[in-house]
């Protein structure tokens, strides 16, 4: 993992968040990176073993209530404050950057927690992007079902690999939010309660050779976007039979197609 690198891991047991932090955290402290560990209740032997491993001090244990608020329902906002100020003081105090392992499992306990969460996630994704940060969100498969657990992979450009798999991803790239996998209706609804949190100039990247659509249902919601104003770009040309062709979407001045040069 290096900076702007944003993974959901998906992991077994009170012990399996521990395991997996630890190296993750060590890779960052060769790195030069802040470090933050982060879960519901870390005892004190939590942090002695970090400090075994990794030196006294070197690691920033801190529980979801000091990082994310005592409510559970994350205010993106705020957050995004939140993580700017450490990432600040981290470069001030000579880091490369921050590197946060966190136990985000209770902050998707129910409907309310898990939309609030979502809409942190898509802004996390876009301050990683811009920012030297690496981010590792991870979530009990334990406590949390396999649906809502792959509704979570969605809004992560990288995932362990015993995460279920998503139908489709969203995650900041260069000032866009990208998609791919397959786009269907539902993905299209997903990338506007996207939009409403980033700034306003997003636009939407669809490479095509990562993406198709499944019928020309979400084809006509992109063109409702690109008429609302935003820049929708449509990359390539499909590498298979995943999707309709890209000519089959009408175009227009915020409906782009980027043909791939020659050879």
């Amino acid at each position: 993992m290096k900076p702007h690198d944003h993974i959901g891991w998906v992991f077994t047991g009170p012990d399996g968040f521990a395991a997996l932090a630890e190296p993750f955290l060590a890779e960052g402290a060769a790195r030069n990176e802040r470090l933050m560990y982060v879960c519901a209740d870390p005892g004190a032997d939590v942090a002695a073993r970090l400090d075994d491993r990794l030196g006294p001090g070197v690691v920033r244990v801190a529980s979801i209530a000091e990082v994310y608020g005592p409510s559970g329902v994350v205010d993106a906002a705020a957050q995004h404050a939140t993580f700017a100020t450490a990432l600040a003081q981290a470069q001030a105090d000579g880091y490369s950057g921050i590197r946060v392992a966190a136990d985000n499992t209770p902050l998707v306990a129910d409907e309310e927690r898990l939309a609030a969460w979502l809409r942190w996630e898509v802004v996390a994704d876009r301050f990683m992007s811009e920012h030297p940060v690496t981010g590792l969100c991870a979530f009990d498969r334990e406590q949390a079902d396999v649906d809502r657990l792959r509704h979570l992979a969605t809004f992560h450009p990288l995932s362990s690999a015993g995460s279920p798999a998503p139908q489709y991803r969203m995650f900041a790239e260069a000032g866009h939010l990208r998609i791919e996998g397959q786009i269907d209706s539902f993905a299209i609804g997903q990338l506007q309660l996207a939009l409403d949190v980033l700034p306003p100039d997003t636009g939407v990247l669809i490479d095509l050779a990562t993406a198709g659509f499944t019928s020309r249902v979400p084809q006509t919601r992109l063109r409702r976007l690109a008429d609302a104003g935003v820049t929708v770009t449509l990359r390539g040309l499909p590498a298979g039979p995943g999707g309709l062709p890209a000519a089959e979407v009408p175009l227009g001045e915020q409906l782009l197609l980027q043909r791939p040069a020659p050879g």
